[in-house]
């Protein structure tokens, strides 16, 4: 069989055409999974979550909080030294997370009130704790932990 110079530059433009439209395909399918993915990730705070609280001039704890949404309902875990806690009243809405933290300090029992705005990957609001008259207010900025690749 004699292959001639043309036959041979249709056979090359087919097979390159091939490949970009393969190249098209799996590309943006491959950017609507990412963007599927982002949006999963930003409209929800189910994951693990970390954050340093500075509660003195020279100290600070460091948290972990795993939380898991389902719908506006928010369950977890937030966890200091070592002591998991429960959260309670777990409420996403509208890009808004609350929640609370039982506590118990020198025999008082009190609760740690949670508010924070999510944006991406970053949760960033105000904790107020204690008892009544003495409550304080503190500044809280968590970052969630990226998912370890398959």
């Amino acid at each position: 069989m004699k292959h001639t110079g043309n036959s041979l530059s249709r056979r090359a433009a087919l097979w390159l055409a091939c490949a970009l439209t393969s190249i098209l395909l799996f590309g943006s399918v491959s950017a609507a999974d990412k963007q599927e993915k982002a949006a999963s990730t930003t409209n929800t705070v189910t994951g693990k979550w970390t954050y340093t609280l500075e509660v003195s001039l020279d100290t600070s704890l460091d948290f972990t909080a795993e939380f898991k949404q389902d719908g506006g309902n928010v369950t977890g875990f937030v966890t200091v030294q070592e002591l998991k806690t429960a959260i309670e009243k777990g409420q996403f809405k509208d890009g808004q997370l609350t929640f609370e933290i039982p506590r118990e300090y020198g025999g008082v029992k009190f609760m740690s009130r949670y508010a924070g705005k999510l944006t991406g990957d970053t949760l960033k609001g105000k904790i107020v704790s204690g008892a009544a008259p003495v409550e304080r207010t503190y500044e809280w900025n968590a970052k969630r932990e990226k998912a370890a690749k398959p």
